[in-house]
């Protein structure tokens, strides 16, 4: 299976955020998509990390009470590992497994076509057994 096919069932919505927005905004919009990840993305579009509920557990481990004057750059991953729709399913979840990634954009040409977490990687992976 190829992570075009887990797009498809998925869908292509993408949740953004700027890296100068604060870890509480950022931390509601996480709460009120139901999601694990935001991508951050410059103003041209362009990836520059990954903000995801780990990175803001890590945060506060770091900064305490404090946590709450930092913003989406302090927290964020800046080493995003980056997928193609054409890529397969299972050479991604060695990459995740790897890489200690839970959350995958997916890009083709520069453009974000979605985002791919490890549970919707396993749960496509079920569905092809």
């Amino acid at each position: 299976m190829r992570i075009s096919e887990v797009l498809a069932i998925k869908g292509h919505t993408i949740y953004e955020i700027e890296p100068g927005a604060s870890l509480r905004e950022a931390a509601s919009q996480l709460l009120e998509k139901n999601i694990g990840a935001l991508i951050c993305s410059d103003r041209t579009g362009g990836i520059v990390g990954i903000l995801s509920e780990r990175e803001i557990a890590r945060a506060f481990a770091r900064q305490g009470g404090d946590l709450i004057t930092l913003s989406v750059s302090d927290a964020m991953s800046r080493d995003v590992v980056a997928c193609g729709s054409d890529d397969k399913v299972e050479e991604i979840l060695d990459i995740m497994t790897e890489t200690r990634c839970r959350h995958i954009p997916v890009v083709k040409d520069g453009v974000v076509l979605g985002l791919v977490s490890i549970g919707d990687l396993v749960k496509a992976s079920k569905r092809e057994a």
